[in-house]
């Protein structure tokens, strides 16, 4: 059964059962500031469930679109995907559990055709009432019940607050052949979860290949507040979801997501572009099924709406547009390719999604201005990290590889006896400290510049503690030395990120690769000071007082082309210097020299000004007799962007034309 035909069987199904068939909301979720994107298909129907709101009928169903963050790292695998299809019926106090559980029992096992055997359930580990449903209404034996907890059976809220309730699940059982082990009674599970004891395997929630969760109804009785405290809805409702990707895995017989035709047009696609075949190498395999999931996934997010940008929504398409360009750069794709990738996936879910159709050209027009935005930087900081000779991580793995091998050499602890070493007398003692020599000779070389002096210092200083004399510094070199050389400090990431402009998820992410771990809390730690001082450093002085300056500037509303350029050819309009060293009022001048500090108002810019918590943007801007560099940009009032920065190079006049050039980031 195909995904178009799955996708349509269902929502036929629930109508033909009374349900109204509501269309897909955005991904971006209409009046839920706790939401980052829609990530289930109650989340339109919040208000509903709330009693806040009348629905158009007490029973709906849709295949809604939605998006999760949270399995980002993992989209590469058989599995995990960010966007998906969620297919879903909703009662609004109307029936509940017995109707519901009867329903999906229908749809699975009638108008699906699966095998009745193939399929267990799963309840929250109290909810005697879906467990008599399962056994006694369905005739699902006991033996194919599954309880479990919190973790696993209950649902929601979305977001911060919001409905929620305890869930059962439908899962199918593949086989046997795919589990790691035994299958585990439900009896020993319930067991081991009342007493808080460690899982056992293997069972329908394991990890393993063996289950896949099919169907999940969600008994929507509490609302949760933001301090955690549940109260009764005013009436109980359900609210389901069965994953398109999924149902169509298992209706198809498919091993993984990417081999159903929801993924097998765009999969074929890049192995066009590449001229690779997808099922012959593992590691090619991962990095097909990456740009095929996030080429479809960015095409979604731009057609609601989303464009790229440093904070929010706007960080998690650009991250995931990055993320994309890394594994196809591993597919060997140099020149900009995602464009085509996305068309693919236009073409593929247009119709019945017209929205895509509709947005195609801002859709590739984005994707191929972040592609160029970021080519340069990516190369760049890849280079960074992984050169062969002086890559941050090659480097690092070299030097591991070393520290391990003298660790392995060093006496512990030092003997008072002579030993033989290339045919000469020589004591541990003596011996030790010639390898203490010879590891502080090696080390120098392999800590490059771009090494930041909060991870070379400390190694350094390790190597200096080493004592012959001592045991201890050797355990204490063995333990510290090694937590150094596998971590990459969040000094670093930042230092990659603030300089370059290099992602730290793609930092992170290969680091993974060369077995190094990287440190996320100190780099936002070091991003937080970053924006402190950054806003300290770029307020505007006695705003209110200089509001005047720049109302009578005598410059209207500026263009922002920064939505389709990063370089823009424009003309100073307005032309300011801080009257005493940065502070006081800014005064509008005709002509500045290299070193004033100095605001620019441009006819249009392509630098985006501070807002909503995303920080203005820097980079170049050049004349024909100067250039400045540009450290912050801000709107002091509507309409105005006005560049902040220090004139690095000759002179910069009034009127002048000139070329702004924003920093990747």
């Amino acid at each position: 059964m195909e995904g178009d035909r799955i996708r349509s069987s269902f929502l036929q199904f629930f109508q033909d059962k009374g349900h109204l068939i509501m269309p897909s909301s955005s991904l971006i979720p209409a009046g839920d500031p706790t939401l980052l994107f829609t990530s289930a298909g109650m989340v339109q129907f919040k208000p509903f469930f709330m009693g806040e709101a009348t629905p158009p009928s007490r029973r709906l169903t849709t295949s809604q679109k939605s998006f999760r963050t949270t399995d980002i790292d993992e989209v590469g695998d058989h599995k995990h995907l960010t966007f998906f299809e969620m297919l879903g019926n909703f009662s609004i106090g109307d029936y509940f559990k017995k109707d519901a559980v009867a329903m999906a029992w229908e749809m699975v096992t009638q108008s699906f055709g699966i095998s009745p055997e193939r399929v267990y359930a799963t309840i929250y580990l109290d909810d005697e009432e879906a467990y008599s449903h399962w056994r006694d209404d369905i005739g699902i034996p006991e033996e194919r019940i599954y309880r479990y907890g919190g973790k696993d059976n209950w649902w929601g809220p979305a977001g911060l607050e919001g409905p929620c309730g305890p869930c059962s699940e439908l899962h199918y059982d593949s086989g046997a052949e795919h589990g790691c082990g035994p299958l585990v009674s439900p009896d020993v599970l319930t067991a081991a979860q009342r007493n808080d004891d460690p899982m056992p395997t293997c069972h329908p929630n394991c990890d393993c290949e063996r289950f896949v969760e099919l169907w999940n109804l969600v008994f929507m009785q509490f609302y949760q507040d933001l301090e955690g405290n549940r109260t009764p809805l005013p009436a109980p409702s359900i609210d389901t979801g069965m994953g398109l990707e999924r149902a169509a895995a298992v209706l198809q017989n498919k091993r993984n997501l990417y081999e159903t035709d929801l993924f097998q047009t765009i999969v074929q696609g890049i192995c066009e572009l590449t001229g690779k075949k997808y099922g012959v190498d593992a590691e090619t395999d991962y990095a097909i099924r990456v740009v095929a999931e996030h080429g479809r996934g960015v095409s979604f997010l731009i057609a609601d709406g989303v464009v790229p940008g440093n904070e929010g929504r706007g960080y998690v398409l650009r991250r995931i547009i990055r993320r994309a360009i890394r594994y196809g750069r591993r597919l060997g794709l140099q020149e900009p390719f995602l464009t085509e990738v996305a068309s693919i996936a236009i073409q593929r879910f247009q119709a019945a999604y017209p929205e895509l159709a509709e947005n195609r050209e801002h859709i590739l027009r984005v994707i191929s201005l972040e592609e160029d935005r970021f080519a340069q930087t990516f190369e760049r900081g890849l280079l960074l990290l992984q050169d062969e000779n002086n890559g941050i991580f090659t480097s690092r793995t070299s030097l591991r590889d070393k520290l391990n091998q003298f660790i392995d050499r060093l006496p512990s602890p030092p003997q008072n006896f002579a030993m033989t070493v290339n045919d000469q007398q020589v004591t541990p003692i003596g011996l030790f400290a010639a390898q203490v020599e010879d590891a502080q000779n090696w080390v120098q070389p392999i800590l490059r510049p771009y090494f930041h002096r909060d991870v070379v210092k400390p190694l350094q200083t390790l190597l200096d503690s080493l004592n012959p004399n001592s045991p201890l510094s050797v355990e204490r070199f063995h333990i510290e030395a090694k937590a150094i050389i596998n971590r990459v400090s969040g000094v670093e990431l930042f230092l990659l990120y603030d300089t370059y402009g290099f992602p730290p998820e793609l930092t992170a992410e290969i680091a993974r690769e060369h077995s190094l771990e990287v440190d996320m809390v100190v780099f936002g730690d070091e991003m937080e000071k970053r924006r402190s001082q950054s806003r300290a450093a770029h307020t505007f002085q006695g705003a209110m007082e200089m509001l005047p300056t720049y109302e009578n500037l005598g410059v209207g509303t500026v263009g922002f082309v920064g939505y389709t350029h990063i370089d823009q050819r424009s003309r100073i309009a307005a032309l300011l210097v801080a009257a005493t060293e940065g502070e006081g009022q800014a005064l509008p001048v005709g002509h500045v020299v290299k070193g004033q500090r100095v605001e620019l108002v441009l006819d249009s810019t392509p630098f985006y000004a501070e807002a909503g918590g995303q920080l203005g943007d820097t980079g170049i801007i050049s004349g024909p007799n100067g250039r400045v560099s540009i450290e912050d940009t801000q709107t002091p009032v509507a309409g105005l962007i006005v560049h902040r920065g220090i004139v690095e190079e000759g002179d910069i006049s009034l009127g002048e034309e000139v070329h702004a050039i924003v920093n990747p980031i």
